[in-house]
């Protein structure tokens, strides 16, 4: 039952393999988790960013609803914008009516598509009087794949508030952080690695490296199934002991040297851009806690290691086992309760594609 002044919302993060749901409370004192679910999808529901099976995706939301007994039908939503584009644009300064219309021109022209077939949202970043020039951050997705998320939410009886690029889930949950820094999200089979310093975002990227990525190497190794590896990997790899274990972590330390060749190579970029090195790296999501690779980071880069911390962003009134599984569905959850992202974004920064 929905108590009569109740705000609260359900984020939704749309993984690659599992859907991940959260409700948050918005209370006086701040943000609640108040509950948490996931489910895994049976087969492929999302690929590059289109739907390969709407009427799954259809039962799959609304066993989650059934699953998570939550509070409101609210719904805000993570996107990967795997088929989707998030821009910094710099356009001459121009009344709110206007402007809507020149970001709307600058997108057809820039992803030479037709505006009309996308769906899009934007932010004022910064106004400057003296130049006459308005810097807006915009993101967008096409249309259809939009409506397709309205139209499934709306056939089980939720309302979608937002819709909101991954990115910004993330950082949402990321407290300010004094010093420059690295944040690495580590999914199934993608981290999401973030460079900033004080409150400016200055770099991100998508890197080919995840928890599943980790569960083939062993796979292949050993010669077992992908469900046998993932068991060895969470309940086996610290105990064994001999040939196996050996086998194993050196074809780890192979992956994981490419790995982090990749974020050494974010970090010149980040350094030419802001002529400073990250100070630390946080870690997150549910692929972070592979053994090992806290300790190899940390070693390989010769920084300090740590997790990433949501406590000062959103209180825990769930028992949960890992929390950091869940922050992109969190931080999916406080853009729905109108929470504003602590970090800015440099101005060159430019993610994705689109095709329509």
């Amino acid at each position: 039952m929905k108590l009569k002044g109740y705000k609260g919302m359900v984020g939704i993060d749309l993984g690659t393999y599992s859907i991940k749901a959260v409700e948050v409370e918005s209370k006086e004192d701040g943000f609640y988790l108040t509950r948490a679910t996931a489910i895994s999808y049976p087969e492929r529901v999302l690929e590059g960013g289109e739907f390969q099976n709407v009427p799954l995706f259809t039962q799959l939301i609304d066993k989650l609803w059934k699953n998570g007994d939550f509070g409101t039908r609210n719904v805000s939503i993570s996107w990967k914008m795997e088929n989707g584009f998030f821009r910094v644009l710099t356009l001459p300064l121009l009344p709110d009516k206007e402007l809507f219309e020149a970001v709307k021109l600058e997108i057809g022209s820039r992803y030479d598509v037709d505006a009309s077939l996308i769906s899009f949202d934007y932010i004022i970043l910064d106004k400057d009087e003296k130049n006459q020039e308005i810097k807006v951050l915009t993101a967008g997705i096409p249309r259809v794949t939009a409506n397709t998320v309205y139209d499934v939410l709306k056939e089980v009886n939720l309302t979608l508030k937002v819709l909101e690029p991954e990115f910004i889930c993330q950082l949402n949950v990321l407290p300010p952080v004094e010093e420059s820094f690295m944040l690495l999200n580590v999914g199934a089979y993608a981290t999401i690695l973030y460079m900033g310093m004080m409150d400016t975002i200055n770099v991100i990227r998508t890197l080919r490296f995840g928890g599943n990525t980790a569960t083939d190497v062993i796979s292949s190794t050993l010669n077992i199934s992908f469900e046998e590896a993932e068991i060895w990997k969470k309940d086996r790899f610290s105990e064994e002991v001999g040939y196996a274990k050996t086998s194993v972590g050196n074809a780890l330390l192979d992956t994981f040297s490419v790995f982090l060749r990749e974020v050494n190579r974010s970090i010149d970029y980040f350094y030419q851009v802001t002529n400073s090195y990250p100070a630390r790296i946080i870690l997150d999501g549910g692929g972070s806690l592979l053994l090992g690779l806290a300790d190899y980071i940390s070693r390989g880069l010769s920084l300090p290691v740590e997790m990433l911390d949501m406590g000062k962003v959103v209180k825990k009134n769930v028992d949960l086992e890992n929390l950091n599984f869940y922050s992109v569905a969190i931080g999916a959850a406080l853009s729905g309760l109108e929470y504003k992202c602590p970090y800015k974004f440099f101005e060159r920064l430019e993610l994705g594609r689109i095709v329509i």
